[in-house]
């Protein structure tokens, strides 16, 4: 029988050897380290490891310094992480992936509903994810619009696990990197697609193996941006898919483009020291590299005043007064935007690709204001510092603007891309956070729900504005359907997230279902108002988001009376700021399921109130909706 010598050192336990490898977790890893893993099999390994990583952990609180926050166990686990993923089955990711994407269509049996590229994938008011049809999905055979609609063209599903996607030599080197793994999980989100990421980062390193490490992180950026489809509708929806010049080229032309640029000091920042977390911001126009290069040479503005690029495009005022806000004149390039003039979609779309073409990385926004929409755009101008209000008329009472994440496609608004660059990541306990993160999720596998636990409350020592933390242990106590300590739970990140508006609501709301769930409506309702009260000057869109909600739920109770009293209310408190907020939020749901209820007298009436309270100009684009909504009440009388 072996003898198993346990040793105490930094804080935590190494486990010296086993029957399967001698991983010693009191020192680095080494190559033979990751020849022993080559030799064992990937997913072999990360089982070993897993174990080892569960059995010596030890969360940080007041009185210990735990594990996360020692450099070689931080190590060890990004290690263990690498042989997790590599290890797994290409068919279970894919599974997991169109999970999120796909679900049951509602309105046909057995049918499936593709959330595509662009789009919020599905959750309840709180930003809860909705349960989704992952179960029905056979991976032997995805049905071909499903990956057409997701993935890129040149992914094909294979039976193995991801490490089938490159070279054993090329893993095995990223195995020893633990600048690139660092980098690497903490930019992975769960909406990436491994497998076609890894495929991307081989691709780019085999065109260009003298640019790493000094581009690794625009190598990354490229890698999580295509690994799947951009929208349909990119840009944004004012022009024609077709008008829209698209790139040929593959990733490797793309990344030879930046990185000719930055060696030529042409870029108006270094991109190798940018992050991949903004590099993503830089490479995720797919136009023709012509693009780029008018944009080099006819745009001067320096990245400090970046905004000024606005002005190289007309806006056509008679266009906008008309209400014609779809691009109707040919190509859309710059060149012919620069000819032509045009609205605001326009002269921020030409601002983005032209600082992208600079080295700045941009994103476009669009949002609701007094008077309907608007789009502006945002950038880096250095240092981290992000200007997010190029273009916004902030008399207009922009609440909020959307862009999408194009590592995800997914919808991202400028509160959470200041709040995710801001403290929440700049904290000194922000890696070990991480990696109490990654314990959460180990233990829960290993049905070890306490330990969960106290990773989650580990992560939030070390990082208590890590929001993934709060939710970690939220999802501890869901899985331990202990309700007295969710209410805990919720009042505690009430108050840590108290000037961050959009968590303060979403966990207000959870606390609000949680007690009507508990038989205590009345409560529920109290704080319902509340979020309706404390947003309704600063974040209309809040406010309007949980009265809609109200709303909706009376008129299924069939509550008409209380609908139409909490509708005036509504009307009193946020109708004269609220702008398309309101409109779109409260005002036309609520009109259309009155109408759709058989009740076209109150429909009539609500749209009347409506028309006394708001604020918007003659000739708006919020002033077009409310006539066409009040015409389209007319003819079905």
């Amino acid at each position: 029988m072996k003898r198993v010598v346990v040793a105490v050192l930094l804080g935590f336990v190494s486990v010296a050897a086993t029957a399967r490898a001698e991983f010693d977790l009191r020192r680095m890893p080494t190559a033979q380290d990751v020849q022993a893993i080559r030799q064992m099999g990937w997913s072999v390994a990360a089982d070993d490891l897993e174990a080892k990583l569960a059995s010596v952990w030890k969360p940080t609180h007041a009185a210990q310094a735990g594990s996360s926050g020692n450099a070689l166990f931080r190590q060890w686990q990004r290690l263990y992480h690498w042989c997790r993923l590599l290890g797994t089955p290409e068919p279970e990711v894919l599974r997991a992936w169109l999970g999120r994407r796909v679900l049951q269509n509602p309105e046909k049996e057995n049918a499936l509903l593709i959330i595509p590229p662009g789009m919020a994938l599905p959750t309840d008011r709180s930003g809860r994810p909705l349960p989704t049809a992952a179960d029905k999905i056979d991976v032997a055979s995805v049905p071909a619009d499903i990956l057409q609609t997701l993935l890129p063209d040149d992914y094909t599903p294979q039976a193995g696990p991801v490490a089938g996607r490159a070279t054993e030599e090329f893993l095995a080197a990223l195995a020893l990197d633990d600048e690139f793994l660092k980098e690497f999980f903490r930019e992975l989100k769960p909406d990436d697609f491994a497998p076609v990421v890894i495929t991307r980062l081989q691709q780019l390193r085999r065109a260009h193996p003298g640019a790493w490490p000094a581009y690794r992180s625009l190598m990354l950026a490229y890698a999580v941006v295509y690994d799947q489809r951009e929208p349909a509708f990119w840009p944004h929806h004012q022009v024609a898919a077709a008008a829209v010049p698209r790139t040929g080229d593959d990733v490797a032309d793309q990344f030879a483009y930046f990185l000719r640029a930055n060696e030529a000091r042409k870029l108006e920042h270094d991109l190798r020291r940018l992050s991949a977390a903004e590099l993503k911001f830089l490479v995720d126009a797919p136009v023709p590299l012509s693009e780029f290069e008018w944009a080099a040479k006819n745009v001067r503005a320096r990245r400090d005043q970046f905004d000024r690029v606005l002005d190289m495009v007309r806006y056509d005022r008679r266009r906008a007064e008309r209400g014609d806000f779809m691009w109707t004149q040919g190509t859309y390039r710059l060149a012919n935007i620069e000819v032509a003039g045009g609205i605001c979609t326009d002269q921020s779309y030409f601002a983005c690709i032209a600082g992208k073409a600079k080295g700045i990385p941009t994103l476009y926004f669009a949002g609701q204001g007094q008077d309907g929409g608007h789009a502006w755009f945002g950038y880096l101008r250095g240092n981290g510092k992000w200007e997010l209000d190029a273009g916004r008329f902030f008399n207009q009472r922009y609440t909020v603007g959307q862009a999408l994440d194009p590592q995800t496609w997914l919808p991202v608004t400028d509160h959470e891309l200041l709040y995710l660059s801001g403290r929440a990541v700049r904290s000194p306990g922000h890696d070990a956070a991480l990696g109490d993160l990654a314990m959460v999720a180990i233990h829960r596998q290993r049905g070890d729900l306490p330990s969960a636990a106290a990773a989650a409350d580990s992560a939030r020592f070390h990082a208590p504005d890590n929001f993934a933390a709060w939710e970690a242990k939220e999802n501890v106590l869901v899985a331990a359907a202990d309700t007295s300590a969710l209410r805990v739970h919720y009042t505690e990140a009430l108050d840590r997230f108290r000037r961050e508006e959009d968590l303060r609501v979403r966990y207000q709301a959870r606390l609000a279902d949680l007690e009507r769930d508990g038989g205590d409506g009345q409560t529920a309702r109290e704080i319902e108002a509340r979020m309706i009260r404390e947003n309704r000057r600063q974040r209309t869109d809040l406010s309007a988001a949980t009265g809609g909600e109200m709303l909706s739920r009376l008129m299924q109770e069939g509550d008409y009376e209380a609908a139409m009293r909490e509708y005036r209310s509504l009307a009193g408190k946020i109708g004269a700021t609220g702008g398309g907020n309101f409109f779109y939020g409260v005002v036309r749901p609520f009109v259309l399921q009155l109408q759709s209820g058989g009740r076209a007298k109150d429909a009539r009436r609500a749209l009347d109130l409506a028309g006394r309270v708001m604020r918007f100009e003659s000739g708006s684009i919020l002033a077009r909706e409310f006539d066409e909504l009040q015409a389209g009440l007319a003819t079905s009388q």
